[in-house]
């Protein structure tokens, strides 16, 4: 039979290690998403995606950004008013040719559907150049939710980045939610902030 003994210096070291293990600080848990809501568009989005952060949430004025390669995007989410009309949503990203052309340098590339949970959203993607440099935009048009009404979101973006930003965008467009509003007797106890 073969007996090993271990050299006090391996000793040590073993006994380090196992210190070492036994004195790491545990992994913090991941924090989960956050909710942000918008009473004022009538929207939420249920888990902020990871990409994005908030910038801007206060009253009709929704927008997030988030960063990129070549710096950071900003989207805006606006709801259109309440109409008597139905939404023709291709009508609505077609109508972006005109605008992308009459920018500076301006390019339309055309428009795709997409599938989303709360039903098909039409987008219109373009790039022009501004002051700052030349940027890409992709507008998503969808129906509110909850309500007749047409939820656009807006992403503007460092120009060569448009299949990460639609990406971010289509995960962002997963997220959002109708949020019920309070009947009027119960909004008019609600402070205000």
């Amino acid at each position: 039979m073969i007996r090993l003994h271990p050299s006090p210096s391996t000793l040590l070291a073993f006994s380090l290690s196992l210190l070492g293990a036994a004195c790491q600080a545990p992994e913090q848990a991941p924090s989960s998403p956050q909710r942000v809501e918008n009473a004022d568009l009538g929207i939420a989005i249920a888990a902020l995606p990871e990409a994005f952060e908030v910038e801007t949430n206060r009253g009709t004025d929704l927008r997030l950004t988030a960063p990129g390669p070549n710096g950071a995007g900003t989207v805006e989410i606006e709801v259109g008013p309440t109409g008597p009309a139905a939404i023709n949503l291709p009508a609505e990203a077609k109508a972006m040719q005109p605008y992308f052309e009459s920018l500076t340098n301006g390019q339309y590339f055309g428009n795709l559907e997409l599938v989303a949970p709360m039903g098909s959203a039409f987008t219109a993607r373009g790039a022009y150049d501004r002051d700052d440099g030349r940027v890409g935009e992709i507008r998503v048009f969808a129906l509110h939710p909850l309500q007749s009404r047409l939820l656009t979101l807006a992403f503007v973006y460092p120009d060569g980045e448009s299949k990460e930003r639609m990406q971010q965008l289509a995960t962002l467009l997963g997220e959002i939610e109708g949020l019920e509003s309070l009947p009027t007797s119960e909004a008019s106890e609600v402070p205000g902030d």
